[in-house]
């Protein structure tokens, strides 16, 4: 009758082992969401799809601050404008970049419209495009975590 004790922990163990290992809140993104984390200051704007197009000049304080829950904040020039949840999704387009959504239900990757990220060191480029339009925002690092 020593059987079914020892069935009962063998289950137990088993249901133990699978707690631990069968589930894992990394999706992948971990290293580039660390990345992100942290705040930024516009320091440069190109509007048009020509590559040819010169920088506009920044005349305002624009940070955006990418924090560790997902959450991104906008503020310009010392007042918070924005605070909404933020997703990064790989672009598979080989150059370490990421679609930025802010829905976690948007596939950019059969759009003709959408916004990607790049993080490269202390730059952080944020390329926004649709059918008419493109701009690509440059960003350097403030500070790192949040």
């Amino acid at each position: 009758m020593m059987i079914k004790p020892m069935k009962k922990y063998l289950i137990a163990l088993f249901c133990l082992c699978f707690l631990f290992t069968g589930c894992s809140s990394d999706d992948g993104l971990s290293s580039v969401k660390k990345s992100v984390v942290g705040s930024w200051q516009l320091v440069e704007r190109i509007d048009g799809f020509d590559p040819s197009t010169q920088s506009m000049p920044v005349n305002t304080n624009y940070i955006m601050e990418f924090r560790s829950d997902g959450i991104v904040v906008t503020i310009v020039d010392g007042e918070q404008i924005s605070e909404m949840p933020y997703w990064l999704k790989p672009t598979n387009q080989g150059d370490d970049s990421y679609y930025l959504c802010y829905d976690p239900d948007i596939d950019y990757s059969q759009s003709t419209g959408g916004t990607t990220l790049r993080v490269e060191g202390d730059k952080l480029t944020i390329h926004s495009y649709g059918c008419f339009a493109s701009t690509i925002c440059v960003y350097r690092r403030l500070k790192v975590g949040m």
